[in-house]
């Protein structure tokens, strides 16, 4: 059997720009862009369906710590042995420390999953009740949840049962809440009607102030059509959130590029276009506060100047922008074709954090993140 070294040798990397960031970058993107190749039977994994098998890896050097979620590739050049990540870059083999990291209660299978309610990393916690999101981007994690809770029995395709079983797990753990969590954020996916899904994150930021909790309460939605058109209309909306104890708007832009958008977002979404998102962005910074409105754009799915350009506007209003990097979940995903190759994300990745350095924005590294 050839050597871990004799192997990655056989997929070997040319990179222009490995000396701007450090080694431990370089591994971290170069697997968030291409997954990882299992050089050991010892790493175990799901398979659902059509969901793409991936697993969660600690990576870690000297005062250096960053998970990422990463799908397994065996034609990937980064190669995962259970104790370190390794890869043939510019004629030399070089490795990083890197475990699986295996949550008991949040990825007990060492895959991370998006349930009905769940931790979301350092005191943070989810309240997703409107998992089976209305709007099915091609892109988005949500497909693969789908098939995932339905097997395993999961949160329903009843919203009101989901959002009952939320409020219900408010009044069941209020110590534990106000405990353990600085920040809470309710749904990543949104239905069709204004009206009920503004009246559900209403409630149930009216419920968790009311058993003492704090912290920050962010909500996480699709930008209505009235909200997009009516200006009265959308500050009488945002102003009705604040209100009921929420702290930040949230709304995800994804892709700037609009040739791109209507390529891979369909339906009422995909007629939204970034001066829509900017427009919004501007009237809820008015209401919540710089940096309480937030908004996650992908690198990889559109050209890199078109990222950049919407991650410099968004910081310039006010807002706090999440970039994560373009990771496939289900099999159809995989046909998406990623703009640039490794150096031209470590470019994205350095010019993202000059824009937090300039615009002072806090730093956020989450398991697909782009900082």
């Amino acid at each position: 059997m050839p050597s871990r070294t004799d192997r990655a040798a056989r997929f070997p990397l040319t990179l222009t720009g490995m000396d701007k960031v450090r080694i431990e970058e370089v591994f971290r993107l170069g697997a968030l862009r291409d997954g990882v190749q299992l050089t050991t039977t010892d790493i175990r994994f799901p398979v659902y369906g059509q969901v793409v098998p991936r697993i969660e890896l600690e990576l870690t050097g000297p005062a250096f710590a960053k998970k990422i979620t990463v799908r397994v590739n065996q034609d990937s050049p980064f190669m995962f042995d259970g104790d370190q990540l390794s890869a043939h870059l510019n004629g030399q083999q070089h490795a990083i420390a890197s475990t699986q990291f295996i949550d008991g209660d949040r990825a007990p299978t060492g895959m991370y999953n998006f349930g009905l309610m769940r931790e979301n990393g350092m005191r943070s916690f989810v309240f997703d009740y409107h998992t089976y999101c209305a709007f099915s981007c091609d892109f988005c994690f949500k497909e693969s949840e789908w098939e995932i809770l339905a097997l395993q029995g999961g949160a329903s395709s009843n919203y009101t049962g989901n959002f009952d079983a939320c409020l219900a797990y408010v009044d069941a753990h209020a110590e534990e809440i106000n405990q353990n969590y600085d920040i809470i954020w309710l749904c990543t996916g949104s239905i069709t009607n204004e009206k009920v899904e503004l009246e559900r994150h209403c409630r149930l930021a009216t419920t968790l102030r009311r058993i003492g909790y704090t912290g920050g309460i962010y909500v996480s939605q699709v930008i209505p059509d009235r909200m997009r058109r009516d200006a009265a209309h959308r500050h009488d909306y945002l102003t009705t959130l604040r209100e009921a104890g929420i702290s930040r708007f949230n709304s995800g832009v994804e892709i700037v590029n609009n040739h791109y958008r209507q390529r891979y977002v369909h339906g009422y979404k995909g007629t939204l276009t970034f001066d829509d998102y900017t427009a919004v962005f501007a009237d809820a910074v008015d209401v919540f506060g710089r940096l309480e409105v937030g908004s996650c754009l992908l690198a990889g799915i559109e050209p890199a100047e078109d990222t950049l350009r919407g991650l410099e506007t968004i910081a310039d209003l006010g807002v706090c922008p999440a970039p994560t990097v373009l990771t496939p979940f289900v099999v159809k995903q995989m046909d998406i074709p990623f703009q640039y190759d490794l150096d031209g994300l470590i470019d994205v990745h350095v010019g993202f954090n000059d824009i937090i350095d300039r615009y002072e924005l806090p730093f956020f590294s989450g398991v697909f993140s782009l900082a």
